[in-house]
């Protein structure tokens, strides 16, 4: 008798588990977001229209992979991600000024593994402030803050990063008049304590 009311019991809160966007107990979850960590990777850029000299509204996208590990190196974690996203602003390929701000919102999703796992194990949602800094090679540093707004990693943390792109043969093909449609770079992110 008592495994007869059991059955419509469970049946009844599988779908409520999952309108209230609860798993299931026996549904793989994927594994829990460390609690900071640090992201070193590379990142490819593509520039719709591509770049000039003259600042015109442009699409970048973007995408790239990290190699990660936890903080302190004490209990050190490892994984990896995969990230993306896109932006429309008006920009060219040479610096307007110090510290110009590219985009002041933008968001990119990141997908993290870990590297035993073939499959994901989680996911962040980061929304932030995208700036360049000019440096006197001819490339700039871009710096990459905000918070992660939604997934299952990192959620609520504020994050910091930083990495390098537009080389200096692209700013002499730039001055030259041409125009610049993809380029390659490196990207670093810290995911700070809450």
């Amino acid at each position: 008798m008592r495994k007869r009311a059991f059955l419509p019991v469970a049946a009844g809160a599988l779908p409520l588990l999952l309108m209230l966007g609860l798993p299931p107990a026996s549904a793989d979850a994927g594994a829990a977001s460390p609690a900071t960590g640090t992201c070193v990777g590379r990142i490819h850029y593509t520039f719709s229209p591509p770049l000039r000299a003259t600042p015109r509204p442009t699409t970048t996208s973007w995408s790239g992979d990290y190699s990660c590990s936890s903080l302190p190196v004490l209990k050190t974690r490892t994984w990896h991600g995969t990230f993306g996203g896109s932006v429309t602003s008006v920009t060219g390929c040479l610096q307007a000024s110090p510290g110009q701000v590219i985009a002041p919102s933008i968001t990119e999703t990141d997908h993290w593994s870990a590297p035993d796992s073939g499959h994901r194990t989680g996911e962040s949602t980061l929304t932030g402030t995208v700036s360049t800094l000019p440096r006197e090679d001819g490339t700039r540093v871009y710096e990459w803050t905000g918070t992660v707004t939604g997934g299952t990693w990192f959620v609520g943390h504020h994050f910091n990063g930083n990495g390098v792109y537009t080389s200096l043969t692209d700013g002499k093909l730039c001055l030259a008049g041409g125009e610049i449609e993809h380029n390659d770079g490196t990207a670093v992110i810290t995911f700070l304590p809450l």
